[in-house]
């Protein structure tokens, strides 16, 4: 699958956490694909490891699992996205490039169901006055909200690419967040968006 993919390039594989540990050690790739349910460790921890021995890696989930348990075990684990493994070559290659420029991608359609589950379990703090966003970054929010990708956020808004970058990169600092995915949980906490701006 990653065979034709431009700029990409396969190093290793592993058929366990363990191995993967290990191959890390040698390859210390940039880009880790991840099992869920491996047999020993599984994908959460490794990830765990993974992350705090080699903190600049980015971890994808890679899965048959259309779990929102599972999808929520593996962001708190350090995993930048979940991608399932019944997408083709092109969807892919296109969660890995996100993953690369600090995106999140999940499937779309396991969004909601996420994103309701965890303002749920998290009763809302009336403090949104303690994060200043700008009204820009207000909107960026609101589209990452909306799960779109840096290029469409900036059709819509008029903007460069290299600008919305800028505003997201300002936006996890201020909601003290790694990746889109903390962001939007974090402003729902806040009580910055809800549930009507998914």
């Amino acid at each position: 699958m990653l065979g034709t993919a431009a700029g990409l390039r396969l190093v290793g594989e592993a058929s366990s956490g363990t191995e993967a540990l290990q191959a890390m050690g040698k390859i210390k790739a940039d880009l880790v694909l991840m099992d869920v349910h491996m047999p020993g460790m599984d994908g959460a921890a490794t990830t765990r490891e993974l992350l705090a021995e080699f903190p600049d890696a980015k971890v994808i989930a890679w899965t048959v699992s259309e779990s929102s348990d599972d999808l929520l075990r593996m962001m708190r684990a350090g995993c930048c996205g979940y991608v399932l493994k019944d997408v083709g070559p092109a969807e892919l290659q296109r969660a890995l490039w996100s993953a690369i420029r600090s995106e999140s991608p999940v499937p779309r359609k396991m969004i909601p169901e996420v994103l309701r589950r965890v303002a749920e379990q998290t009763p809302l703090s009336h403090a949104s006055g303690t994060v200043p966003l700008t009204s820009r970054e207000m909107q960026i929010l609101r589209g990452v909200a909306k799960g779109l990708p840096t290029k469409r956020l900036a059709q819509q808004l008029g903007l460069r690419v290299p600008s919305v970058e800028t505003h997201l990169h300002n936006l996890f600092r201020k909601l003290n967040a790694a990746n889109r995915g903390e962001a939007v949980s974090t402003a729902m906490k806040l009580g910055l968006i809800t549930l009507a701006d998914l």
